[in-house]
């Protein structure tokens, strides 16, 4: 195993069976660089997860295919230009975020200011890039949220992450958000959510994803929603759980060898 930078002109990617993309959390800075990249590199190695699975997760509206499959999606307004921004709910306690973004950059809480959301939405598309806007789940606070990771296609461990965006945190603009992590016991309808995402990931590319993460809400409460499917750059936390390494590293090497 050796680590690269997946920027680096210098690297030779036929030297590899397989590249495993780990911790890209800069390419939310230029996506489209990062997808040519994809491109490149897959004609040269096996990459992992595979590209048309990172084209489709690299933007953060793919929550609406989920909803559409009948999947329970945090609620979300998609917001590509002013006539969208006009229609957005941004009253109450709303988080505004790009929909292209990798460790919480540029999302903030806007807890009924409507014109601190509003202005945070223009910032985005002054940018050239495109909103999205959703209701702050209370659950969070008092439980957290869930993180379920599948490696190999099933469902391999979960963990605990404590709510980012408390009251008094504004916008984050670093590489990463340092994140409060324990370890969770998978329960069941958390354990069923997962398997359906899957199960569609499955379906819509033809095999499971090597790695993902199901990041939810509200399964103490019987009734877990999606807020995120992370299969590009995933913190996948294998400390939490003692066999979660032997795991990852094995469906890291079937998917190196298969065909």
């Amino acid at each position: 195993m050796e680590v690269v930078d997946w920027d680096d002109p210098d690297v030779d990617w036929t030297r590899y069976d397989a590249a495993v993309i780990r911790a890209t959390w800069n390419y939310h800075l230029d996506p489209r660089k990062f997808l040519e990249w994809v491109d490149r590199a897959s004609a040269m190695t096996r990459v992992l997860n595979p590209p048309e699975v990172l084209r489709w997760n690299i933007d953060k509206r793919y929550l609406a295919d989920l909803a559409g499959a009948g999947l329970p999606v945090i609620p979300t307004d998609f917001v590509a230009s002013a006539d969208d921004a006009s229609r957005a709910d941004l009253s109450g306690d709303v988080v505004v975020k790009p929909t292209v973004s990798a460790g919480s950059n540029d999302t903030a809480r806007h807890r009924h200011d409507d014109a601190a959301a509003a202005a945070h939405v223009a910032a985005i598309l002054a940018s050239g890039r495109a909103a999205m806007v959703q209701p702050y789940d209370p659950d969070i606070d008092e439980l957290a949220e869930t993180g379920v990771v599948c490696l190999g296609g099933e469902v391999s461990h979960a963990f605990a992450k404590s709510a980012m965006l408390r009251s008094g945190l504004g916008a984050h603009n670093g590489l990463f958000f340092e994140e409060e992590i324990s370890p969770r016991r998978v329960v069941p309808v958390e354990r069923a959510l997962a398997e359906e995402v899957l199960a569609l990931l499955e379906r819509r590319f033809g095999e499971a994803p090597v790695y993902a993460r199901v990041d939810m809400v509200g399964g103490a409460l019987g009734a877990p929603r999606i807020m995120e499917v992370e299969l590009i750059e995933p913190s996948l936390f294998l400390h939490v759980d003692g066999g979660a390494a032997d795991l990852a590293a094995s469906a890291f090497l079937a998917s190196a060898r298969a065909k």
